[in-house]
């Protein structure tokens, strides 16, 4: 069937032919991805076995990334010296004991966290290292003469003496000397460096350890640092305790004589102004008469001033609002009860009103009484104002007499009020002396108290006892470690490696990247070798060599044969309708093995119920066909296209039963022309009409044009990639533009793949060794 006469062909596409070379000149739009798969969407979804295969295919890197792990830390576990660790516990407390109420000369934060931090620095102070190494003279041990601590650090000496030969650094001005300043040494340091503190978790307790490689010295250092800890914290309280001693002495004596002098001072000046004190206020002072009087007479004056202006308040509501809304009238029970009585007979009057008219004597007595009412209540009313007119001018001539009589007496205590503040500022003064020189004679009494019971609040719960074992390397630990480490960053450093690589793996990568079918699977070359040389072995005699392009006619029982077998079961079944009856096999990049397919594909295909089937080399660039059949290249192909032979007179036969083939012919200038005529178009049909299935061997796809232009015009095509060496992205440009051309697209296969090493399955393999082992058997017999 000729695809370019299909009648359900839409008229304005291009023939198959041309739309290649405009796709090769970029003229042709890319079309989008399928999503489908056999008409079924495509799963995303990443199962476990996915990740298993990654870490089959990259099983080698995990291996050794592990034993390189296992044997570093090997090495450093056995050739390191052994450590040995001595461990006090103290308990310390935020507070001493306290035999005595009052507090400490010394006190300590109040905020728990700060404070305990504050002791575990202290325990790590170098004052503190510099006096256990004096007390046990560690400078002279061993231990610190020389840097013993192995390979590793000899090597990181090395490494910094290297680096500072190669980027000198100029050494920073050495102090002047002083007694004030100290010398950093590099033995405090490495003695800190060994030190490891270590507090309980809601608990008063802290583990103190010390690292050696001698297990007495480890427990001597430890116990000995507890101690130093111990008496530097007394130290620090009894010179804190005598220097407050010392001061607080100092500032009593001077206390002492501030206050005679004050006292003295307003003494005389109490006698010399002839002020008299009769009787003490609410505090306890001493008050003069002028004084007192002018307060009571004050306290006269700010009430009659309230007073009056409440008064004032009341007549003012009453001038701006409605009489009846006063408080002394809403007050009055006289008032209530005459609004009582109105409103009755006001009611009274309505319930009438409806019954008799205005004039009849009864409505007339009951508009009477009514304006009787009203007469009594609005006089009523005018008496409470009245009252309340009287009361405001009573308070306002109140007022005006209390406040003449509190100028005058402010004008006799304003003479006073100038001695008064001299006397009040010498009398602070002898107050504030006085509570100064109490403090201080009570708070020295204290500190007196204290220095004569000095008692610490830290203690040791258990002391260091000499270690029977070493603490480092923890050998078990270290090499579980190194494993668990191998494992994890050689699977990290797999799948690392895995992202990295870009080339399609597997035929499931190949289905879901694609969204094409796979359609098989062909093992190996390297595969192949090993089958012959393994018959080699067993075999006595000479044996005939196969080439892999002609495995499925030489290599019947192989696992070889069986894969093309299966890759011509899913080419024929790929179409719905009917087998392709014209196709051809293309690839990505040269030597990737689509020669040795096609062939052996047009060798199984020719197996089938004796039907002639032909295999056309249409790469006319590189052919190859011609050498693996062992045929003339010429008459060809490229013969015919150009008119120089007849169709008959390039086919010729393979030297396979049923399997016929036109070579490539003669390499011509222009082979993507040859391809695009109507000549070949009238070749394939005159092949149709003899050959039960016609095969194409074409060049590949990127750098030349002439896979999309023959794609177009078969029924066809199968894409071949060899497995890790075609990219993911080299593949969907090649789906792509064969799909931009309208080329049918079978499938792909993926070529050269190593069935050991990529886990395609127990019955791959046992198939693999049944295969083998049927293929021997039948040479021997």
């Amino acid at each position: 069937m000729n695809t370019f006469n299909d009648p359900t062909r839409d008229p304005r596409a291009l023939p198959p032919a041309r739309a290649g070379l405009e796709l090769v000149q970029g003229r042709v739009p890319m079309l989008p991805e399928p999503q489908t798969l056999y008409g079924v969407p495509v799963e995303k979804e990443t199962h476990f076995w996915d990740y298993w295969q990654v870490v089959s295919r990259r099983r080698w890197t995990i291996l050794c990334v592990f034993l390189g792990t296992l044997l570093a830390a090997t090495l450093y576990t056995f050739t390191i010296r052994p450590v040995f660790t001595g461990t006090v516990s103290l308990r310390i407390e935020k507070e001493p004991p306290r035999v005595v109420k009052f507090e400490e000369v010394v006190k300590e934060a109040d905020n728990q966290q700060d404070y305990y931090q504050t002791q575990y620095k202290i325990l790590q102070s170098r004052s503190l290292a510099n006096r256990v190494i004096g007390l046990l003279q560690l400078d002279q041990h061993q231990e610190f003469e020389q840097d013993q601590d192995g390979w590793v650090a000899r090597g990181e000496s090395w490494l910094r003496e290297q680096l500072v030969r190669w980027i000198p650094v100029p050494p920073p001005a050495a102090p002047e000397a002083t007694d004030d300043l100290m010398v950093a040494s590099p033995l405090t340091d490495t003695f800190l460096k060994r030190v490891t503190i270590e507090p309980v978790r809601n608990a008063r307790l802290v583990y103190v350890s010390f690292d050696s490689h001698y297990p007495d010295l480890a427990a001597r250092v430890a116990n000995t640092l507890a101690d130093a800890f111990i008496a530097q914290q007394m130290d620090r309280m009894v010179e804190a305790t005598r220097y407050a001693t010392q001061f607080l002495a100092k500032q009593l004596e001077e206390a002492r004589g501030k206050l005679g002098e004050s006292e003295t001072h307003l003494s005389n000046y109490l006698n010399s102004h002839g002020i008299l004190f009769v009787t003490a206020d609410r505090l306890g002072q001493p008050q003069d008469i002028i004084t007192q009087q002018l307060t009571l007479m004050s306290e006269a004056f700010l009430r009659a001033r309230a007073d009056r202006m409440a008064k004032e308040s009341l007549l003012t509501q009453a001038s701006v609002q409605d009489a009846f809304t006063l408080p002394a009238v809403l007050q009055s029970p006289l008032i209530a009860q005459l609004k009582t009585d109105g409103a009755a007979l006001e009611g009274e009057y309505r319930r009438f009103s409806q019954t008799f008219k205005p004039d009849y004597p009864r409505m007339l007595a009951l508009k009477e009484k009514i304006d009787e009412n009203r007469r009594q209540l609005r006089t009523e009313i005018d008496r409470t104002l009245a009252s309340l007119k009287s009361d405001f001018e009573s308070s306002v001539r109140s007022e005006k007499a209390l406040e003449a009589s509190l100028a005058k007496q402010s004008t006799l205590a304003r003479g006073l009020a100038e001695n008064m503040a001299e006397y009040n500022l010498l009398r602070r003064e002898v107050d504030t002396s006085r509570d100064l020189y109490a403090s201080l004679l009570g708070r020295l009494r204290e500190t007196q108290v204290s220095a004569a019971l000095l008692t610490s609040n830290i203690s040791v719960v258990d002391p260091a006892e000499i270690p029977i074992g070493p603490s480092r390397p923890r050998k078990m630990l270290n090499l579980l470690i190194a494993c668990v480490a191998g494992i994890a960053g050689g699977i990290g450093l797999a799948f690392l490696f895995e992202y990295l690589d870009t080339n399609i793996k597997d035929t499931k990568e190949v289905e879901s990247l694609l969204r094409v079918p796979a359609l098989g699977v062909v093992p190996s070359r390297a595969a192949f070798e090993r089958m012959l040389a393994r018959r080699k072995a067993v075999e006595s005699g000479p044996t005939a060599e196969t080439p892999f392009a002609l495995v499925s006619h030489s290599e019947l029982p192989s696992v070889f044969a069986e894969a093309f077998r299966n890759l011509r079961t899913s080419i024929l079944y790929s179409t719905p309708e009917r087998p392709p009856k014209t196709l051809m096999m293309t690839s990505l990049q040269p030597e990737d093995g689509k020669t040795s397919l096609v062939t052996n594909l047009a060798i199984t295909l020719s197996q089938l119920g004796g039907s002639p089937v032909i295999l056309v080399d249409a790469d006319m660039r590189r052919p190859m066909v011609h050498r693996v059949l062992n045929i003339e290249q010429t008459p060809g192909l490229s013969t015919y296209l150009t008119g120089q032979a007849d169709l008959e007179q390039v086919i010729v036969p393979s030297g396979i039963p049923n399997l016929f083939v036109i070579p490539a012919g003669r390499i011509p200038v222009n082979p993507a022309e040859l391809l695009a005529s109507a000549r070949l178009r009238e070749m394939i049909e005159a092949l149709g009409q003899r050959f039960a299935y016609i095969v194409f061997d074409i060049g590949p796809m990127f750098g030349v044009s002439d896979a999309m232009i023959l794609a177009g015009q078969l029924e066809g095509t199968v894409l071949v990639l060899r497995h890790g060496r075609a990219s993911r992205d080299a593949a969907q440009r090649a789906v792509r533009s064969l799909t931009a051309v309208r080329a049918r697209l079978l499938g792909v296969i993926l070529n050269d793949v190593d069935i050991h090493a990529n886990g395609y399955g127990y019955g791959y393999y046992g198939y693999y060794g049944y295969s083998s082992n049927e293929s021997t058997v039948a040479r021997r017999n």
